[in-house]
């Protein structure tokens, strides 16, 4: 079910479904059953999906830009939804460059609303790409979320997630609709150690992991 999923909730994204299906009862146990939501890959089936909701999970998308341009991204979104039926969608928006991330982001957001003005989405973004927060329509679109990454591309430090959330709450983003993709194989900052996912999470209630895979070299999962 898609109904406060962005909100408070915590989800994790998985990145092999077959994988993720055979941790279905792993991830459910995680933290004394924090983990609601799972993101699959468009490489998923519609039965990697139905597995997930029969575990008494949500199953959602998600979706990377991959190099591709606004129209061609939000045709293959369009078309990954009619055939999988996911929850909602995460879009994982990471462009090259920065400059042309706000254009960006803003072409795909009415891309898909001209098709699926009610579908849950979720602006996923790398640490400090708060200038692309798209502040009028997350104000006036009530099923746009956004969220930023807390961590680096090599996994070797963990960013603060207070730091993170700040910056797109400083572009405008309403903090009901604002969250963290905290790593699940970050080193803590300042720290030799790797669990200060769980305790964020388990405070704040809401957030995602990535990624399901990185949890279990950890041995969180």
């Amino acid at each position: 079910m898609a109904d406060h999923v962005f909100e408070d909730r915590v989800g994790l994204w998985i990145v092999d479904p077959t994988r993720g299906v055979g941790r279905l009862q792993a991830i459910r146990a995680f933290g004394g059953g924090i983990i609601r939501d799972l993101f699959l890959p468009r490489t998923a089936t519609r039965a990697h999906f139905g597995a997930v909701r029969k575990a008494g999970l949500n199953a959602h998308l998600y979706e990377a830009v991959a190099g591709l341009s606004a129209e061609a991204y939000v045709a293959r979104v369009l078309d990954d939804v009619a055939t999988l039926q996911p929850g909602a969608v995460d879009l994982d928006i990471e462009l090259g460059e920065d400059a042309p991330m706000p254009a960006f982001v803003e072409a795909v957001v009415r891309g898909v609303r001209a098709v699926r003005p009610n579908l849950r989405l979720r602006l996923n973004f790398a640490p400090w790409k708060g200038f692309a927060v798209p502040a009028e329509l997350l104000a006036t679109d009530p099923n746009l979320y956004v969220c930023a990454q807390n961590y680096l591309g090599n996994m070797d430090e963990l960013l603060s997630p207070v730091d993170v959330l700040a910056d797109l709450l400083a572009h405008r983003a309403p903090p009901y609709k604002a969250t963290v993709c905290y790593a699940a194989a970050c080193t803590v900052l300042g720290s030799s150690g790797r669990l200060r996912t769980l305790p964020d999470l388990s405070r704040a209630h809401r957030g995602t992991i990535y990624q399901d895979d990185l949890m279990a070299d950890t041995g969180l999962l």
